[in-house]
């Protein structure tokens, strides 16, 4: 299979390093327009450097494209990808709006392929198997899903437009759409946000960086997303609570579980083979981006569904923007 990637920064060269430990996978081509940096992960990986996307589409007609560039340009590169006949994966967020969602999605349909979200924390071990605990029974019914994620983000000169509200949509988009779907791969269908937004880097009075949302669950139960980009002191973890017991991750492959019937918490590592397994991954895949890569990869080749489909990473998009606009307006988004 041919892949090309779009975009040279860390996320880039994470997958073009995966890409390129698959057997099935020929890297033909990375385009950046800081060419020295294309250049470089050729140098590691193979293929060919561009500066520009649609050149390279148009010389290496890739059976696939890796979008792993910044978030205000992954609809036109992903329809444009599309439009050329080659499959999608999207780095996260899928886009910055409900309307380019639709447009890469109806764009993908029409040309027959797929795209793919890359919400990773779907295959990490531990989430896995938290969400296997909830269906099991073991904690009872569902009470409530959490999130905790904040420190000090330092923005370096090359990704100076993550403070950029316009291009990055602030965290609730460029950061947090992560947390988004684990909380409601957790407590499922979302029906309504109410959130409280704060703006306090002085560089950047536009970049939204600090949240607190709550997202109400339509089969009961709620969701709790705690924020921050510019918290000095840092905090962080996932969780869920039910009538009998909560569960939270302590670790990318271990839990710690505890029910109203035990005495003590209950450590429980998860071998990334097992969580791996559940979600249908090959054996090789062996970390965060190896999984959902190789899994693409094998629904490309057997013409099976997406893992994360457009759909998916849009119920996130839709969730981000409510996020935003309840903290505008200080009232509950109905979705």
């Amino acid at each position: 299979m041919r892949v090309a990637i779009i975009g040279a920064g860390n996320n880039a060269a994470g997958h073009a390093k995966s890409l390129d430990a698959i057997e099935e996978v020929q890297i033909v081509g990375i385009t950046d327009p800081a060419t020295d940096r294309a250049e470089g992960l050729v140098a590691e990986v193979g293929g060919k450097a561009y500066d520009d996307h649609r050149a390279m589409l148009e010389a290496e007609k890739p059976d696939a494209v890796w979008i792993c560039s910044p978030c205000f340009l992954h609809a036109r590169q992903t329809i444009d990808s599309a439009e050329a006949g080659a499959h999608v994966m999207c780095e996260k967020p899928m886009a910055l709006s409900l309307e380019d969602c639709d447009r890469m999605i109806a764009t993908a349909r029409d040309a027959g392929t797929k795209i793919m979200v890359d919400q990773s924390t779907r295959f990490m071990p531990a989430l896995v198997e938290m969400k296997n605990i909830l269906d099991s029974g073991r904690c009872g019914d569902f009470v409530k899903s959490w999130s905790i994620r904040e420190s000090y983000h330092v923005i370096k000169n090359e990704a100076n437009w993550r403070l950029d509200f316009d291009k990055s949509g602030g965290i609730p988009f460029e950061w947090e759409v992560h947390e988004i779907d684990f909380v409601r791969s957790i407590g499922g269908q979302v029906t309504d946000v109410y959130a409280r937004t704060a703006f306090s880097r002085a560089e950047a009075p536009t970049f939204l960086d600090h949240f607190s949302a709550i997202l109400t669950f339509a089969n009961g139960g709620y969701g709790n997303l705690e924020a921050s980009q510019s918290q000095t002191l840092p905090s962080s973890g996932r969780g869920f609570s039910g009538t009998e017991g909560s569960v939270v991750a302590t670790g990318r492959d271990t839990l710690k579980i505890k029910t109203a019937k035990m005495d003590a918490p209950e450590e429980i590592t998860v071998g990334i083979d097992r969580a791996s397994r559940a979600r249908g991954a090959a054996p090789r895949a062996r970390d965060a981006r190896s999984i959902p890569n190789s899994q693409f990869i094998e629904a490309i080749l057997n013409d099976s569904p997406s893992p994360v489909p457009g759909e998916e990473g849009r119920i996130n998009v839709a969730i981000a923007a409510a996020i935003v606009e309840s903290g505008r307006t200080g009232s509950v988004v109905q979705l």
